[in-house]
């Protein structure tokens, strides 16, 4: 029997196996993909964090590999990964490959494994220069981009690219962004198109090379030539809430972040209370009163 199993590779369930494993407790990592790091990883490496105590600024990627790092130098934490967990009862994970049973048991799982949400085109899935997520961004320079999306994370990667390319175009579809609009508002070398939605791709061979896009106020049309078209709308979680009570599509917790089983903690993005805000640094102030908790 372990101490802890956290169920979890991504920022939260990180700092939950090392704040458990600091404290001499054994602990099981288990995380369904094959890399630790969730959306950080998957879908936001070079995004700028300037909202974690500690940091003042620091990329996604690098505060994973920080983080990587520590659970690596303790010796009591034991990390599975490309292990998916079916079901939790108190005290019991059972998985694709095994049973294990653990003092406590710590869903970490943020919102889930996330499926990027399309725009819906006919040749969409056949073009191979329009992207979901940024694992690099060497390929863009001076590349022409179109970046569609209206929230922080759209206006985020508009400034991270326009660092790089002068050629990049933000379209939404509303005329007033649902981020931050200050993000972007003072690069000369962004173009903003409101309010458009995509209409439809021109391609040739394997590529994109326009992107028609449709004015949903008066309905003309405009062609935007792309090297890359980088699709911000969003991912479509596929989250196993594991029976537990569940409100919001997360894991109901009571002021001590306790599901309604005995023994089974839920903490960061799936967690559900009231106020509740998905950040990372509200999981980290979640997992500090746990700690204090059971310490």
């Amino acid at each position: 029997m372990f101490d802890a199993i956290v169920i979890g590779g991504g920022p939260i369930g990180l700092n939950t196996a090392i704040e458990l494993g600091q404290k001499n407790k054994s602990v099981l990592l288990l995380e369904s993909s094959d890399t630790l790091g969730g959306q950080l990883t998957a879908l936001y490496p070079e995004k700028e964090i300037v909202d974690i105590d500690g940091f003042e600024s620091i990329k996604a990627k690098d505060y994973i590999q920080t983080l990587i790092t520590k659970v690596k130098q303790i010796a009591n934490i034991e990390v599975h990964l490309e292990e998916i967990v079916k079901e939790v009862v108190s005290q019991q994970v059972i998985t694709n490959l095994n049973s294990y049973q653990a003092k406590d048991i710590f869903i970490c799982i943020g919102l889930g494994r996330p499926t990027p949400r399309k725009m819906g085109l006919k040749n969409e899935n056949s073009c191979q220069n329009i992207l979901y997520n940024l694992k690099d961004l060497t390929f863009l320079k001076d590349k022409t981009v179109l970046v569609l999306g209206g929230g922080d994370s759209a206006l985020d990667w508009t400034k991270i690219i326009s660092q790089i390319s002068n050629n990049v175009t933000i379209i939404h579809r509303r005329r007033e962004f649902r981020g931050n609009f200050d993000t972007i508002k003072d690069l000369k070398n962004v173009i903003i198109k409101t309010p458009y939605i995509p209409f439809e791709i021109i391609k040739k061979d394997d590529k994109l090379v326009n992107l028609v896009i449709e004015n949903v106020e008066n309905k003309e049309h405009e062609s935007l030539p792309a090297d890359y078209v980088f699709v911000n709308y969003g991912n479509i979680p596929v989250v196993n809430t594991f029976s537990l009570e569940t409100m919001n599509n997360g894991i109901v917790v009571n002021k001590d972040f306790l599901t309604n089983l005995p023994h089974i903690y839920a903490l960061g993005d799936i967690a559900r209370y009231e106020n509740k805000k998905n950040r990372i640094q509200p999981g980290l102030n979640e997992l500090k009163h746990i700690i204090n908790l059971i310490d």
